[in-house]
């Protein structure tokens, strides 16, 4: 074996090298291949004699059947957009689409130009005065103009065009995300106005029909809605948000604890919430959210935090305190059921027993509710404004032990506990998730609130951030063919 030392390396040469002759006939020893033949014609729709056993759209993906059109009439002309959905009021696209589709118009004899021009524009007004306008995208397009190189003599009576969405936009030196279309209007204190739009914009010229007549110029105006699509990376659970199934999975739920005192009577002990959400916090709109809800404490604290009863408050404030308590147990008075004021019966001092349990259940509770919250906060001039929108208020369903099995003293510190289950449903008018963008960011939040504000999100108690995405994890039921 022979060594080389090169530039202080060492370098060791192979024992063997095979030459020419070795190396051809190795190459003589291997069996002839044939070309293969060339694939087949692949395509979105099974054409004639073939069926699609399976197709799996992708995330993010959509396919769009160019035969189904959307179109605007404009004069004795027309604006066709290919791969919308039949009876579509407003088209639409997502993230880096292509917008393509065809202008036909009368008279193609007299067309001197046709331009078209995509548009994009994000405007913020609030109540101060201040005005805000971005340029999302400003592209325009000539499809024809009469005796420039390369045209016919005479305008095409159809034109096809196409256009890519951009994905970013440029402001003031850096890009951003393409907002989704979005619009948000408040006239209350303090007043907002925030929408992003986009549209397409058709003006078509006409040459004058005789010597002294003046041309004629055609506009055609059509809003389209820019839906960026996004999925959930896992699946949600399906199964209801009751105790024992969160004992069962507690992987599969998010838990958030809270301890909430009582303002209205400090020297009541506070109570406890437990919040559980399907573990993911990222929820398609189109699925119902299940819920759970837990509070527990001393059972007056429970009664005062619960309903809107104020008789609750005056009878516990003039109770002793829980070190006051421990009088004889003749001397006590008798157990009452935790009720609201509408189905509480009178207490009588001659009964030394405990009323039986009440033949119908109590009402929901009066103060406690569930929120999907949106949050849109403006910042730009170095000033902020915020304003909360309720998207969806969850429906409660009160499961064991019940209102109506809690009985005690009308000053009872005996810890108690009561659960409500529930589902959380996104109004089907909601169309995008939340975003954030050079001025607007817009967040979403399940929030529960325990008190009787005017405004829910004055007595928010437990808040836990969430993402509204527009497709589910597994593929919609057409998608499987």
């Amino acid at each position: 074996m022979a060594t080389l030392i090169t530039s202080g390396y060492e370098t060791i040469e192979p024992a063997f090298i095979p030459c020419d002759c070795v190396l051809r006939s190795l190459a003589e020893g291997l069996p002839e291949y044939s070309p293969s033949p060339p694939a087949p014609d692949y395509s979105h729709t099974p054409h004639c004699g073939e069926m699609s056993l399976q197709h799996n759209s992708g995330p993010g993906f959509r396919f769009r059947n160019p035969m189904q059109t959307y179109t605007e009439h404009f004069g004795k002309g027309s604006l066709t957009l290919r791969g919308q959905e039949p009876g579509t009021r407003v088209p639409w696209y997502g993230r880096g689409e292509t917008i393509s589709g065809f202008i036909t118009t009368d008279s193609p004899e007299r067309v001197t130009t046709i331009c078209m021009h995509v548009e994009g524009k994000l405007s913020i007004s609030l109540g101060d005065g201040q005005l805000k306008v971005v340029t999302l995208v400003d592209s325009p397009m000539n499809l024809y103009r009469k005796g420039s190189p390369g045209s016919s003599g005479v305008c095409p009576a159809q034109l096809d065009f196409t256009f890519s969405l951009p994905r970013t936009y440029a402001s003031q030196g850096k890009r951003y995300p393409l907002p989704p279309s979005f619009y948000e209007y408040s006239q209350e204190n303090p007043y907002m106005n925030i929408r992003s739009w986009y549209r397409i914009r058709v003006t078509t010229t006409k040459a004058p029909k005789t010597v002294l007549g003046w041309e004629k110029i055609e506009h055609a105006l059509v809003t389209f809605d820019y839906l960026p699509r996004t999925r959930s990376r896992e699946p949600m659970t399906a199964i209801p948000g009751c105790l024992s199934n969160i004992k069962a999975l507690p992987n599969e739920w998010y838990q958030c604890t809270k301890t909430i005192k009582m303002e209205k009577l400090p020297q009541t002990e506070p109570i406890t919430s437990n919040f559980f959400l399907p573990r993911a916090r990222v929820y398609p709109m189109t699925e119902p959210i299940p819920f759970h809800v837990q509070v527990s404490g001393k059972v007056d604290s429970l009664r005062l935090a619960l309903t809107c009863n104020d008789d609750s408050a005056s009878q516990i404030s003039s109770q002793p305190s829980s070190s006051e308590s421990s009088t004889p147990s003749s001397k006590r008075k008798r157990r009452i059921p935790f009720t609201s004021a509408k189905s509480k019966a009178p207490m009588t001092s001659s009964t030394s027993h405990s009323p039986p349990l009440p033949t119908e259940p109590c009402p929901d509770p009066e103060t406690l509710r569930v929120y999907i919250l949106r949050r849109v906060n403006v910042q730009f001039n170095g000033k902020s404004q915020l304003k909360n929108v309720i998207l969806a208020e969850g429906a409660l369903k009160s499961v064991p032990p019940m209102i109506t099995d809690c009985y005690c003293y009308p000053v009872d510190h005996v810890l108690e506990y009561l659960s409500w289950e529930g589902y959380l449903t996104v109004d089907p008018d909601v169309r995008t998730g939340g975003f954030e963008g050079e001025n607007v960011s817009v967040s979403d939040y399940v929030v529960l609130t325990i008190g009787k504000s005017e405004a829910p999100w004055d007595d928010i108690k437990c808040s836990i951030g969430i993402k509204l995405v527009t497709d589910p994890f597994e593929d919609p039921p057409e998608a499987l063919l």
